[in-house]
């Protein structure tokens, strides 16, 4: 008999990022103080208004678009309005510098001038989302921030109804994407992701790797600062502890009063502790990853200890789900929620 943990039969996959192409720079004059060769990028729109440019890329866009949809962007098209103020000008437009990875700014564009560029949840590109996430949150794109949030909060979520409906395959699946989301969750200020995120790392991710970190998607090396660490094996501990003295206690010791058949229920429990105990020898806590074989245990047992067990597990696996934070040290569920950016 074999418990079903999903998180543990995905092979861990890796990709190269998508790159921005340089092609030929348009007919210009450079900036004296220019010092880095730049190139168009894949968004260039020759009627665009405004030239963004990032890591050496040049992005020709509509500064309409960015006004409507940003404050930041209209707060600081409005500043930068008078031509006079912009130290370049490319075919026409005022050429503005951002301090965004090329990569990141590209997705974020076409995300903002391409209806259907980002398509959740047929979207799995794992670098796109976060991008578009980061960029959203910094610029304050209303739309593309709640979009991509509900896409990743779908996966790391803050009820356990919501984690039982979760489907894992709604982002690219790699070993390192519990870092990478708890990462981007810290860095974009949305800290209700924070506890599914750090019970993912606790309960799918080795020991050994939890200490000295794991290679992204794009095969850059990250890892958990040791705060974040040390909090991921200690809520590991106790989490393990948790599934075996309160999720599991009906297979150990809860009292179950009018059994119909002791004998028989007794012997049917201590097979699947024992197959509990084998599937956790790995040492990862499994409350909310394992599905306990309910079908087969009724059989094995009778009516009245199967109801009482399953609404007991059922009981103990929502209040430790209540109270999953303060597994890892992290405020109340509420408290995350609200300090997230809403």
């Amino acid at each position: 008999m074999e418990f079903d943990r999903p998180e543990f039969q995905v092979p861990p996959t890796s990709s190269t990022p998508s790159q921005v192409p340089p092609t030929s720079i348009p007919s210009s004059t450079p900036s004296p103080a220019l010092t880095e060769a730049t190139a168009p990028s894949t968004v260039w729109f020759e009627d665009g208004t405004i030239i963004l440019e990032a890591e050496g890329s040049r992005f020709k866009v509509f500064k309409g678009i960015l006004a409507a949809n940003s404050t930041v962007f209209s707060d600081m098209l409005v500043v930068g309005s008078n031509p006079a103020n912009n130290d370049e000008m490319v075919e026409g437009c005022p050429v503005v510098r951002v301090y965004d990875t090329a990569l990141d700014l590209m997705h974020f564009l076409k995300a903002l001038h391409y209806v259907g560029y980002y398509d959740p949840p047929e979207t799995k590109d794992f670098l796109m989302i976060a991008a578009i996430l980061r960029l959203s949150t910094k610029y304050n794109v209303e739309f593309l921030r709640r979009r991509t949030l509900a896409h990743i909060a779908s996966l790391y979520p803050t009820t356990l109804q919501e984690w039982d409906q979760r489907l894992d395959n709604a982002m690219e699946v790699f070993n390192a994407r519990p870092f990478a989301v708890f990462l981007l969750a810290k860095e974009t200020g949305h800290h209700a992701l924070l506890p599914a995120c750090m019970y993912l790392c606790a309960d799918t991710v080795d020991i050994n790797d939890i200490l000295d970190g794991l290679a992204s998607i794009d095969g850059k090396h990250i890892e958990l600062e040791w705060v974040d660490k040390r909090a991921c094996i200690r809520g590991r501990q106790n989490l393990l502890l948790a599934l075996r003295s309160e999720v599991f206690a009906f297979l150990t010791n809860l009292k179950i009063p009018n059994c119909s058949s002791p004998q028989r229920c007794d012997s049917a429990k201590l097979h699947w502790l024992q197959s509990l105990e084998a599937s956790l020898g790995n040492g990862c806590p499994g409350i909310f990853s394992i599905k306990f074989p309910w079908i087969s245990f009724r059989k094995a047992v009778c009516e009245t200890c199967y109801s009482a067990s399953y609404n007991n597990s059922n009981k103990q696996r929502q209040r430790i789900w209540d109270k999953l934070p303060s597994y890892f040290d992290m405020p109340s569920w509420e408290e995350l929620v609200k300090s997230s950016r809403d």
